[in-house]
């Protein structure tokens, strides 16, 4: 099934597109729709579709600017833009921005339709072309691209780099055509197998992806799948596009046929030196999780990596932040002795056991100054980082906590905790995805896809699991209409509403109070 999404401020158009196109029969799925782009957008983040359906005018974001923020962080999704204005300025502005499809409403099942196929059977031409492209390339410049693929598994090395080598490089690259120059940097390393046990087709896919990023992300093959190199303008930004493009990876794995899927995401890092930082600490994750077979999570960032390996469940190696999380600097001995105590004890693959405590110590203290707002280049000395004893790393920690200490650190952040926001705020009607990912002191890609692997629903599954529920209590006590019911559990509109609980529950809010009014719970 091909999945789309729609988004227009009327709520009659959506009805009409809903409910009137043939969705199943035609080989499509609507996943969501919204009322504006402010609201959309991470809804869109949340349920990964593959074509976006979007009005140019609406409140809060427009069309324009929801195409915008999706060429930006999905370039890959396919754009049709539709509207009630024969305006060729926004046609202009569509084209620039990507879009393939422009409709004039009202328009008919059977042009959707249309536009659907031509769309549809586009992106799967232009996927089969870029990894046709791409493996053309590595056929006729085989020589640039091995310089090229060498290059980029030289990042992922165990080998601190000196500023002058991350400059060399980035020229290197340049010479041959890409542009390594960023803010931040993200390391996603995956692991996959293929049913036929050659990874050259599930690896295709994957260059065509990052192909599509528009060199934001840079990828190259590795031993067990893959790894890539994530670009951004700022650490919000760089995990957004880490997130994003390890979600369509997963897709485009699991359409290849891959099983055994593991991303892991590792340390966000803001200097190029540092690639290698959060190489480390992606393998790290993936190393950890990959001993849980039974592990629900597909893509896995180091703040994830929280539940201990089978083998390993009686120790205790929760990761060093959440240890020390509320932890005092004088709570450090304690906290630390335990924690290498157990460490000592575990009987760990030999390639996590190497940098264990050498990655976690870092990549605690730089988190814990980071978010007291301090640079942790800055306060965290250069031979502590390159060293890998236990005084260095014990050091690192006091430090971090001393500076945490002094500074007003914010508190942590938990998918429990959003979960404890949604249920005292599912009721306010304006609640989106960034609201809950701020109290959690998450981004909003991070939040979607960890609360998804989690939960077990996505954010918009569970927040409409919230308020059905609650308006499931409301209708069985009796003595409310259900638009009243509505406006009680946080939507605005009645008709949706309506809609949302007849899906849901399989009968509409009428019907539901005639038969369990006053019935206990």
């Amino acid at each position: 099934m091909v999945k789309v999404f729609l988004v227009d401020d009327e709520i009659v158009i959506r009805e009409g597109i809903r409910n009137s196109f043939p969705w199943e029969e035609s080989g499509y799925t609507l996943v969501g729709e919204a009322p504006d782009g402010e609201i959309a957008l991470p809804m869109i983040r949340d349920a990964n579709p593959d074509i976006l359906i979007t009005d140019i005018r609406m409140p809060f974001m427009d069309g324009m600017q929801l195409c915008r923020e999706v060429k930006r962080q999905m370039p890959w999704l396919g754009v049709v833009i539709l509207s009630g204005y024969d305006d060729f300025d926004y046609a202009r502005q569509a084209i620039s921005l990507g879009v393939k499809e422009y409709l004039l409403k009202p328009i008919t099942a059977q042009e959707l339709k249309d536009v659907l196929d031509r769309i549809s059977a586009r992106l799967a031409e232009e996927r089969r072309a870029r990894e046709d492209m791409a493996s053309m390339r590595r056929r006729l410049r085989s020589g640039s691209q091995f310089v090229r693929e060498k290059l980029l598994s030289s990042l992922f090395t165990d080998e601190p780099m000196e500023e002058g080598e991350a400059a060399a490089m980035i020229e290197q690259m340049r010479t041959l055509g890409i542009n390594l120059a960023a803010k931040c940097y993200a390391v996603i390393d995956m692991a996959f197998s293929s049913p036929g046990g050659s990874l050259s087709v599930p690896r295709a896919a994957l260059y065509a992806l990052a192909e599509s990023s528009g060199g934001i992300v840079q990828v190259c093959a590795a031993r067990l799948g893959a790894r890539a190199l994530v670009l951004g303008d700022s650490e919000d930004d760089t995990e957004e596009r880490a997130y994003s493009f390890a979600s369509s990876a997963l897709n485009e794995l699991e359409r290849s046929g891959c099983t055994g899927i593991l991303l892991a995401i590792g340390e966000i890092v803001s200097r190029f030196a540092d690639i290698r930082l959060s190489m480390r600490s992606a393998r790290h994750t993936r190393h950890l999780m990959a001993a849980r077979p039974d592990a629900a999570m597909r893509i896995v960032g180091v703040r994830e990596a929280a539940d201990t390996p089978d083998a390993l469940k009686d120790l205790d190696l929760r990761p060093l932040n959440e240890r020390l999380q509320y932890a005092a600097a004088d709570e450090l001995d304690q906290v630390f002795g335990e924690y290498v105590a157990s460490l000592g004890a575990a009987d760990l693959h030999s390639a996590v056991a190497a940098d264990y405590l050498h990655v976690e110590a870092l990549m605690t203290a730089s988190r814990i100054i980071r978010e007291a707002g301090g640079d942790p280049a800055q306060e965290l000395k250069a031979e502590w980082s390159d060293g890998a004893g236990e005084d260095a790393a014990y050091e690192m920690l006091r430090t971090a906590l001393c500076y945490r200490d002094q500074h007003s650190p914010r508190s942590g952040s938990s998918v429990a905790k959003a979960r404890a926001y949604l249920s005292q705020h599912f009721a306010e009607p304006n609640l989106m995805l960034q609201d809950v990912a701020r109290a959690a002191c998450m981004s909003n890609s991070r939040l979607s896809t960890v609360f998804a692997q989690e939960t077990g629903y996505t954010f918009t599954e569970y927040l409409t699991a919230l308020r059905i529920g609650k308006a499931k209590e409301l209708l069985r006590l009796g003595g409310m209409r259900s638009s009243q019911v509505a406006f009680a559990v946080g939507y605005n509109d009645p008709h949706y509403f309506s809609y949302l609980f007849k899906k849901t529950v399989g009968m509409t809010p009428s019907e539901y109070r005639r038969e369990n009014e006053n019935q206990p719970k």
